[in-house]
């Protein structure tokens, strides 16, 4: 019930969501949408960005920021962009550098998604570029429409490491946020950094890729989960259990399946009453010393 419960606010949360449509759909992940004087703080992503006077490429820049910088976002362009695939909008900023307020343009596939940071360290995120996949059979030629997603770690101004990761450019690429755990008893493992993606609507996947930042100044990927419900019809539900949780075991991540559907009965409150019909459970070893993961037989 608790699972189900779940699932039901989090469509219901997400149809809300929904309401917003973005005007350029390779940017719907970074979740910028402003009205009247709002503004939103991110990072610079690119490693390099140039800021400019104007929404153009023609004007040389003004200045120029790089990977993990603060910026605020005050406003958004009618005029694109197509850069490594990616159309995007140029985004009126506010930034801070030697000690002066300025005022600029960038191009939004430069800016971060959802800004992370944990003390001094900040886990800078966005899509990089299209990572379109093709499948050829015989006369037939599909493409599966994909992005490379791209995590940094960024230590006062300093990049560290670097991770990526593809995912689908479907409507689970329709909302991104993120979230910093402690390293969760994992050897070797200072913090887990955990990116999601989701859709607006419910029986979308929700997808959250995992990655090991070690305390020797490593980025490791570690796994990825996948959670869908349709409110009251049936769930898929994933979940990982770590060292330092109830029934953790040193150095192993548990990993367990549980699907259900709706019944014909209802409980008290009008819900349909949900039955289990498959199960699956993994382990996966972790070796802090050389930063794998393996599947554990």
């Amino acid at each position: 019930m608790k699972k189900l419960l779940l699932f039901l606010f989090v469509c219901i949360s997400h149809q809300l969501f929904a309401q917003e449509e973005p005007n350029f759909p390779d940017m719907r992940s970074w979740s910028i949408y402003l009205s009247g004087n709002d503004s939103i703080d991110r990072y610079i992503f690119s490693d390099t960005a140039y800021i400019r006077v104007s929404p153009d490429t023609k004007q040389s820049p003004i200045d120029t920021l790089m990977a993990g910088d603060n910026i605020t976002v005050t406003g958004m362009t009618a005029k694109s962009l197509t850069i490594r695939g990616l159309q995007g909008p140029w985004l009126k900023i506010g930034y801070r550098k030697n000690g002066e307020y300025r005022s600029g343009y960038i191009w939004q596939g430069l800016v971060s998604c959802a800004p992370l940071r944990r003390g001094d360290l900040k886990f800078v995120y966005g899509i990089e570029r299209r990572a379109d996949s093709i499948a050829v059979s015989g006369n037939k030629r599909d493409t599966f429409p994909k992005y490379l997603v791209r995590l940094k770690v960024v230590q006062n101004g300093i990049l560290l490491a670097k991770a990526a990761q593809i995912i689908g450019d479907d409507e689970t690429a329709n909302f991104s946020d993120g979230k910093i755990m402690s390293g969760m008893g994992l050897t070797n493992v200072q913090h887990i950094v955990v990116l999601t993606f989701t859709g607006a609507a419910c029986g979308i996947p929700t997808d959250e890729y995992y990655f090991a930042w070690t305390k020797d100044g490593q980025l490791q990927q570690l796994l990825t989960k996948t959670n869908i419900g349709d409110a009251d019809a049936y769930y898929h539900s994933e979940e990982f259990i770590f060292p330092n949780e109830k029934n953790g075991q040193p150095d192993m991540i548990a990993w367990n399946m549980e699907e259900a559907e709706a019944t014909d009965k209802v409980d008290k409150n009008g819900m349909n009453i949900m039955k289990v019909t498959a199960k699956k459970s993994k382990r996966y070893a972790w070796d802090g010393e050389n930063k794998k993961i393996t599947e554990a037989k």
